[in-house]
């Protein structure tokens, strides 16, 4: 089985809105109801686990879930203070079962496609850890004082990674538990996985899987959802 498990627990501090972004209203209803509608579209997805802050609940029952119609499992479990914290949370409702698969995904990403969620469900099934990404078609420099340029990389050698990332089950609940045990806090759950040694595969990923960060993203997604749904 393929289980979404959707991170959205962050308060969207650089949003500077008092609404946490997930919750701000897009064509009619919040961004994050965009993000599950996705998954609970997809054929390929068999559940949904959403993970949001303790102090959103109403926000969610009241806002989210009266504008999805959800026809599959979908739970919702509360984040700890940190991205890695909130996605432990989400997994510890599923790692019973070793053998599933999960892809963990962005709450703030609604444009996700239905091709980068069948390719990573047909990788995961393969490799046992894959990672969304696109190649940099920028070239990236390297500065660690005063903003002076250490080094370049080679950008033929960099990818920018997105979501979801996905995993066997037993695969990302040995990485979190590690990275939980050893005081490891990673900015994606890939970086995880790598430290155990395992290969992570990537799966092309799309320039529209954006996360929305900025009012700036707001205003694209915006545009870009209307088109989709037009």
């Amino acid at each position: 089985m393929f289980i979404a498990l959707i991170v959205a627990a962050g308060t969207g501090e650089r949003m500077n809105t008092i609404i946490p972004k997930q919750f701000l209203p897009v064509l009619g209803k919040p961004l994050l109801a965009h993000t599950i509608d996705v998954f609970e579209k997809s054929p390929l997805i068999d559940e949904i686990i959403v993970v949001i802050n303790k102090n959103h609940e109403k926000q969610f029952r009241d806002q989210v879930l009266t504008n999805i119609h959800a026809k599959k499992a979908l739970r919702f479990v509360f984040g700890g203070n940190t991205r890695q914290d909130s996605v432990y949370a989400g997994l510890e409702l599923i790692f019973n079962r070793p053998n599933d698969y999960v892809l963990i995904h962005d709450g703030v990403r609604p444009l996700v496609s239905d091709e980068i969620l069948k390719r990573s469900v047909e990788d995961v099934v393969k490799y046992g850890a894959v990672c969304c990404a696109i190649p940099s078609v920028d070239t990236l420099k390297v500065s660690k004082n005063n903003n002076c340029i250490e080094s370049t990389l080679d950008r033929s050698m960099v990818w920018r990674a997105q979501t979801p990332q996905s995993f066997k089950i037993s695969i990302i609940w040995e990485a979190i538990q590690k990275a939980k045990a050893d005081g490891f806090c990673a900015t994606d759950d890939s970086a995880m996985v790598e430290r155990l040694g395992i290969p992570v595969y990537l799966v092309i990923g799309s320039e529209e899987n954006y996360k929305i960060t900025t009012p700036q993203d707001f205003i694209r997604a915006e545009e870009n959802l209307r088109w989709i749904k037009s």
